[in-house]
């Protein structure tokens, strides 16, 4: 069972991470979001790069938000690295209205579909 989830999202679309953790609040499912909060982008790709390593080494999944923006990007795409890399479930939700494709490191991966919906997001996340 995963009690801290890596939410990989649009880096300025945080209230995606903020719908998260209200949805999980509301039900019965216990744990944490961890995502990042820190733009490190000026001091280069390492950073960035330590930085999402740095977050997820604590985490127990790996949740991938998929909207119209946010599915092609590079860093997503070393997200899916790191997260197969470090053996850990990875669940893949879209955003309401939305039609982007999973990150494209995901073809040919194992991975978890949830529903956008408080139920069957917690139950992914933290009754795998």
């Amino acid at each position: 069972m995963a009690n801290k989830v890596f939410v990989s999202s649009n880096f300025n679309d945080r209230a995606v991470v903020n719908t998260i953790n209200n949805m999980i609040a509301r039900g019965r499912y216990y744990g944490d979001i961890f995502f990042v909060e820190n733009d490190v982008s000026s001091e280069g790709a390492f950073a960035i790069d330590r930085e999402i390593n740095r977050i997820m080494n604590s985490c127990d999944a790996v949740l991938f938000v998929v909207g119209d923006n946010c599915h092609n990007s590079p860093w997503i795409e070393r997200e899916v690295e790191l997260a197969y890399s470090k053996n850990l479930p990875v669940i893949v939700t879209q955003l309401p209205k939305t039609f982007g494709g999973p990150p494209n490191g995901l073809k040919d991966k194992k991975y978890t579909v949830a529903k956008w919906e408080e139920g069957d997001l917690g139950e992914a996340l933290y009754s795998s």
